[in-house]
């Protein structure tokens, strides 16, 4: 999973604002089969604008030099780009996605408890990220010291510490983004609106629900109306 490896780069794009505002374009694709991803979710970290991939896995979005892009998938790893001068000037990102797999082991230790799909594919990734946090260890030691040995660097572990909250804390953002799309997709619209095509698309890019308002409201009852709601007023713009 590459998510999050280079912390100093991801924590620079949050610290780092342009006033230079480019609408980017991109492609979302599964990086085994490379076939496009629709409805996957791009979400700029800085300015928190979120927009969907259309049927062809395209999609359009607003970022500044430095920013960070977070991109998600129902059944696929989450991956991120910093948008760096290289990324920006590019005609077309392409972006790959690789699909979750769960091994006989995971089937084993969870089969006893019902797991929902999403929280099936939320326990691998999250095993998958602290696997990889583990890998990648900050040296805490200093020879700053009285000569009784290798002294412990205070200012590296609390370095090395904040640096692991502001990933973890990016992380969870991501994770959130995720549990949206698992819970607000293409086939729950199409089947309480009958819409399809461009005006699903458009619907659910002017209506997705918040990471919020979806953990206060866990049924199906609570998304129908929901729906029904929103699409009153998506035809009354029409």
């Amino acid at each position: 999973m590459k998510i999050l490896f280079c912390a100093v780069s991801f924590l620079a794009a949050f610290a780092s604002y342009s006033q230079n505002n480019l609408i980017i374009k991109g492609t979302v694709k599964d990086s085994i089969t490379h076939q496009p991803l629709s409805f996957a979710s791009i979400t700029n970290m800085n300015s928190h604008q979120t927009v969907l991939s259309d049927k062809n896995g395209h999609f359009k979005i607003s970022i500044s030099i430095n920013h960070l892009l977070s991109v998600a998938s129902v059944g696929y790893n989450f991956d991120t780009l910093l948008m760096n001068e290289k990324n920006t000037q590019a005609d077309t990102l392409h972006i790959f996605l690789s699909p979750l797999t769960r091994s006989l082991a995971d089937v084993t230790v969870y089969g006893k408890i019902k797991f929902s799909a999403y929280q099936l594919d939320s326990i691998k990734r999250r095993k998958d990220f602290f696997e990889t946090m583990s890998e990648h260890t900050l040296p805490v030691f200093s020879n700053a010291n009285s000569g009784a040995g290798v002294g412990l660097n205070l200012d590296h572990f609390y370095n090395r510490e904040k640096r692991k909250r502001k990933v973890i804390s990016l992380f969870d953002l991501m994770e959130q983004e995720q549990y949206i799309n698992y819970r607000f997709t293409p086939q729950l619209i199409a089947k309480y609106t009958s819409l399809s095509n461009d005006s699903l698309e458009i619907f659910m890019q002017q209506y997705r629900p918040t990471y919020n308002w979806l953990r206060k409201h866990v049924e199906e009852d609570d998304m129908i109306y929901y729906i029904n709601d929103k699409l009153k007023l998506f035809f009354k713009r029409k």
